[in-house]
């Protein structure tokens, strides 16, 4: 069962039993003055999920390597800085400001990935994976991960735009876009 089903029937169980302890109260307060005292125990601790979590929040750690977080928010500073003084105080203000708040969002995002892996993935698959992470292929692995990731982001970006110029074309030129669209798609061309 699952944690929140086993919360749920815990509860519902605590209700159920507290109910008939009430109504056991009120028969017995009739008789004698008997109180019953009725303790809802929380959810059996999953064991297997946390070892699970542990390991994943090792493996994505490893695998992102040990300078992810300070590359990742070089690149955003270069980036920003691509900026440039286009907006005047705008525009300074999202430099100082986006590295640092897309930083902590990398975080959470890692955290938040640290569920799916222990879902996804057993034991023996998280082990193995950490198990590569930690040798020399490994870690030369984990220290391309953000230039990786930028660079499947421009093909993909590059490809979705390829897609949706033709989709939007064949789509116009079969049905009516009006004239502005049209005309988007023929310059996209």
């Amino acid at each position: 069962m699952t944690i929140p089903r086993n919360l749920a029937l815990g509860l519902a169980c605590g209700l159920v039993a507290a109910a008939a302890a009430a109504d056991v109260q009120a028969q017995a307060r009739s008789q004698t003055e008997t109180v019953v005292v009725t303790r809802v125990e929380p959810a059996p601790y999953d064991a297997a999920v946390a070892r699970r979590s542990d390991l994943a929040r090792e493996l994505i750690g490893l695998s992102v390597g040990p300078n992810f977080a300070k590359e990742f928010e070089r690149a955003m500073v270069t980036q920003m800085n691509s900026i440039g003084d286009k907006a005047g105080e705008e525009s300074a203000w999202v430099r100082a400001n986006m590295p640092p708040m897309m930083s902590r969002m990398l975080a959470r995002v890692m955290e938040e990935m640290v569920p799916v892996y222990a879902t996804i993935y057993t034991e023996e698959e998280l082990g193995a994976q950490i198990d590569f992470y930690r040798t020399p292929a490994g870690r030369a692995v984990a220290a391309k991960t953000l230039s990786l990731g930028v660079a499947l982001q421009e093909a993909q970006d590059s490809v979705l735009t390829s897609f949706m110029a033709e989709f939007e074309s064949k789509y116009c030129a079969r049905f009516d876009c009006g004239e502005d669209t049209e005309t988007a798609a023929k310059s996209r061309r």
